[in-house]
């Protein structure tokens, strides 16, 4: 089996290069978001496409570093890895990318035209951070249709983002009626049921999502933080070793998040004396740890 190396940050980071400021990242990183915000939903390649924004957004700000530093290419390396953890963090754009429900199926639209144009009134004004009047306007498109899914979807998130996380779950469900195997609310309802501190449910969730989407990371993400913190400490890594080897072979910015958390992971252990905990579970992945 290859070895699988992985380089963590065991501190939040203060600059991109041994030379550079908080501002340079910021700087490198805005530039990235609007590189990335003009990628399409339904780009074939969209982590390729991700990593050629960033790329494009260092080579801009580091010629001069490329030309007078022998070391440029590993010092670009841990550049590109620190701007991906950042913007991550930071660039809505990604999220919006990363998170957008793409897949088609029998009522991922409507055929009533009053109850589409409601919708499509509502993307407009959650693209505007409007989400008050997004509600309204999802609502309306599910009273004229409550067959809607999409509506429903987007309704909770709407709801989510403004904490209003019962009414999020309760559309989400009404949305699962429709489509049981719905990626959105799947992932979102486990999200929701998390914030609403119900963790049991939560993971019921996160394992339904995995049992229908076991290639997508994200299932194993949540579900490996979840297990981490309600004491499943193993099982939780494991989780979440397995996102990130999910995450690293589709080329995603993620990846970069989830060995942040799987560092601060071998922190906690170390201080528990539970490297044996870590040791097995980064054997089961052959994996091996560099710190920075």
């Amino acid at each position: 089996m290859k070895l699988l190396k992985i380089l963590f940050f065991l501190l939040v980071f203060t600059s991109y290069g041994q030379n550079n400021s908080t501002a340079d990242i910021k700087n490198v990183s805005d530039d990235a978001c609007n590189c990335i915000s003009k990628i399409s939903s339904d780009h074939t390649a969209k982590n390729n496409a991700i990593e050629d924004c960033i790329s494009q957004s260092l080579d801009n700000t580091q010629k001069t570093e490329k030309k007078n530093n022998s070391n440029s290419n590993n010092s670009e390396s841990e550049s590109f890895k620190k701007i991906q953890t950042y913007i991550v963090e930071n660039c809505t754009a990604l999220k919006s990318l990363m998170f957008a429900e793409y897949q088609e199926f029998e009522h991922s639209t409507s055929s009533n035209v009053l109850a589409q144009l409601a919708y499509d009134d509502g993307m407009d004004y959650m693209e505007e951070s409007d989400f008050e009047s997004a509600i309204l306007k999802f609502k309306k498109a599910t009273e004229i249709d409550p067959d809607f899914a999409y509506a429903w979807d987007n309704l909770g998130v709407s709801y989510r983002i403004t904490n209003q996380h019962d009414k999020a779950i309760d559309a989400y469900k009404k949305s699962l009626k429709i489509n049981p195997t719905g990626r959105l609310p799947l992932m979102n309802i486990a999200v929701a049921y998390n914030l609403n501190k119900d963790h049991q449910k939560a993971i019921k969730y996160y394992k339904k999502f995995i049992t229908n989407y076991k290639d997508d990371p994200e299932g194993y993400y949540g579900l490996g933080l979840i297990l981490y913190v309600n004491n499943k400490q193993e099982e939780g890594l494991d989780n979440l070793i397995h996102a990130y080897t999910i995450y690293t072979a589709q080329n995603s910015p993620y990846g970069s998040d989830a060995a942040k958390k799987i560092g601060f992971m071998y922190n906690d252990l170390k201080k528990q004396n539970k490297q044996d905990v870590f040791n097995k579970v980064a054997l089961k992945y052959n994996l091996s740890i560099k710190s920075q």
